[in-house]
This record gives structure tokens, C-alpha cells and sequence, in this order.
């Protein structure tokens, strides 16, 4: 398989032991939801801001995110912290095997756009299988390994495409509603990311009340772009 597609040992590396930790991996979700700083982050993840800090430092040092200062005029100014990479990360293991890969989803120009048609492997392999088994028989089993490895292969890049174009999409949201109201703009994109869901699973993926929650996709339903039904809230058509 090509280098170029995938990260190399040491990016995978970089990346288990930033998503290895819990605290890493919230603020690593919080910041796909868009570009945020130490002390906003710190009261979002119901942390304190030294921990924040320290582990945004860590996030930073493996290069996964851009710093920006940002003046404020209410205030000191501020480090904005922006995820600037495109990373898929594949585990796949079970007792007789083991894969292990980093895939970058952000250059479209490495991916196919059309599949080769894999039919028959299964009823091939059964073949052999039912026949009594000698050396002889490795040889085709290896071919029939590498024409799966080949199909793998494919669709990796097909699923790169994919998220690729799942990431124009929600990118194109979140410029679509860059003048909205913050915690409006946050449960639209939510919406646009995951799809209808309720109001307890809001309040528990934003941190706030109900109450608050309700709040919130009430003014939502008044500006027409959500619904709210039997506690079901989803996008407006």
C-alpha cells in the first residue's frame, strides 16, 4: 500500500497516545465542533483550567492543532486552538488478526472513485477448505488473501473519500451559521452531524440543564429551523 495515504509509524503512534487519554480525546471533540480557547474549553469539559492547559499543551506539542492569539476587548488576550488535521484511525483485531492504521482524509486527488467488484472469495476459500488441504493449496489461499487485501484497500480510500466529503459538508454548515447565536449554532451543527435526538441526550453532550436545553430549541423553533416532537429534535426540511 501506498506511504503517501497513509500516516507513518510515528504519526500513529502520536495519535494512541493523544486519544489515549479521555480528557485528550473531549477536547479534541470539542474542538471538531470548531476553533476554542483554554478557559471556554476548561468550563465546557467541567475541568479546571491548569488541567485544560496542560493537556492542550500536549495536543499542541504533537502538532494536531494551530494557535492563534486573539485580542479581546473585554479582556487579556487569548489563545485560540484550531485542529488542523484530517485523520481517520483504523483498530482492527480478532484471534487471527491484527490491523492497524492512520488514514489522512484531506487530499481527494489519492482516492478512486470507483470500487472493483469482489465476488466469490468466500465460496473459494470453502472450496479448498472442503478438499483435503496440503501444501499445494497455500498458494492459491495467498492469491485469494491478496485479491482481499487489494478490495480492502479500495475501500479504505473509498471510505477516505467519503469522510472527506462528510467533512466539506459539515464545514459547509458550520459557515452557513457562523453568525448564529453560539449554543444555537452548536446544537444546529450537532443535528447536522448526528441527526435527530432527544433533549436529555442534548443536555448531556453540551453539559447543561434540560431546562436550558429546552430553552434554547424553543428559540430554534421560533426562528423555524428545528422541530421539536414527542422530545424528538431534528432539522427542519
Amino acid at each position: 500500500m501506498s506511504g503517501k495515504k497513509k500516516g507513518s509509524r510515528k504519526d500513529f503512534e502520536t495519535v494512541i497516545g493523544i486519544l489515549g487519554n479521555s480528557v485528550r480525546r473531549d477536547i479534541i471533540k470539542k474542538l471538531s465542533q470548531g476553533p476554542d480557547y483554554t478557559l471556554r474549553l476548561s468550563n465546557e469539559l467541567n475541568i479546571n483550567q491548569q488541567l485544560a492547559a496542560k493537556h492542550l499543551k500536549v495536543i499542541q506539542d504533537a502538532e494536531l492543532v494551530d494557535v492563534v492569539r486573539q485580542k479581546s476587548t473585554l479582556g487579556a488576550d487569548k489563545n485560540v486552538f484550531n485542529l488542523n488535521k484530517f485523520y481517520s484511525l483504523q483498530i482492527d483485531f480478532s484471534p487471527s488478526l491484527y490491523n492497524e492504521r492512520l488514514i489522512s482524509f484531506n487530499n481527494p486527488n489519492h482516492w478512486l472513485k470507483e470500487d472493483d467488484y469482489m465476488e466469490n472469495l468466500e465460496e473459494k476459500v470453502k472450496d479448498i477448505e472442503d478438499d483435503r488441504m496440503d501444501v499445494d493449496d497455500v498458494s492459491p489461499l495467498r492469491e485469494i488473501v491478496q485479491v482481499i487485501d487489494d478490495e480492502l484497500e479500495s475501500l479504505e480510500k473509498r471510505r477516505a473519500r467519503l469522510l472527506y466529503i462528510r467533512n466539506l459538508a459539515l464545514g459547509a454548515a458550520h459557515n452557513a451559521l457562523e453568525e448564529v447565536d453560539r449554543q444555537k449554532r452548536q446544537i444546529i451543527q450537532h443535528l447536522v452531524d448526528l441527526g435527530p435526538t432527544s433533549i436529555e441526550a442534548l443536555s448531556k453532550a453540551f453539559q447543561l440543564n434540560e431546562e436550558a436545553i429546552n430553552g434554547v430549541v424553543s428559540e430554534l423553533e421560533k426562528d423555524d429551523l428545528v422541530k421539536n416532537e414527542n422530545n424528538l429534535v431534528c432539522l427542519k426540511c
